[in-house]
């Protein structure tokens, strides 16, 4: 396999929606029209697979509707968003996810980013990326934790 490539996947959204789990692509795909012009899809690919990918927000997204005030304030900042961040299930344990977001912090050199998730066992993970957590806040499903970078 060749190295993994980081792409714009902009124009071609389904190449990285259906890489997602069920109940992730019915978070976006309904929704995506109305975010192309203000979120970016950034995947890996590698003859011509995708092997994960995400999209950096630059308003308010699907999964952070439920707590909108508080999305909004981050972009008031000049923070963007990182949504939707996955790697297919066949191509963990690589450091594919790292990869990601290290060629996402060489396309926006001095961009501060936050995300959230609702799983506290990924923490380490994003802290080795150089986040740290800012916050709790309450999302659709119950807690989740805000991290910034």
């Amino acid at each position: 396999m060749k190295a993994p490539q980081f792409k714009d996947s902009t124009a071609s959204p389904e190449q990285f929606f259906s890489i997602l789990p069920p109940d992730w692509q019915d978070a976006i795909r309904p929704f995506w029209p109305g975010y192309e012009d203000t979120a970016r899809i950034y995947i890996l690919e590698s003859d011509g697979e995708v092997l994960g990918g995400g999209i950096a927000f630059s308003a308010v997204s699907p999964d952070t509707m439920f707590y909108r005030d508080e999305a909004q304030r981050w972009f008031d900042e000049g923070y963007l968003y990182i949504g939707f961040l996955w790697v297919a299930e066949q191509h963990r344990g690589r450091q594919l996810g790292s990869m990601w977001l290290q060629e996402l912090f060489l396309q926006f050199p001095g961009q501060r980013f936050w995300l959230a998730i609702e799983d506290y066992q990924l923490l380490p993970f994003y802290e080795r990326n150089g986040f740290r957590l800012a916050k709790a806040v309450e999302g659709e499903w119950g807690p989740e934790w805000v991290l910034v970078r």
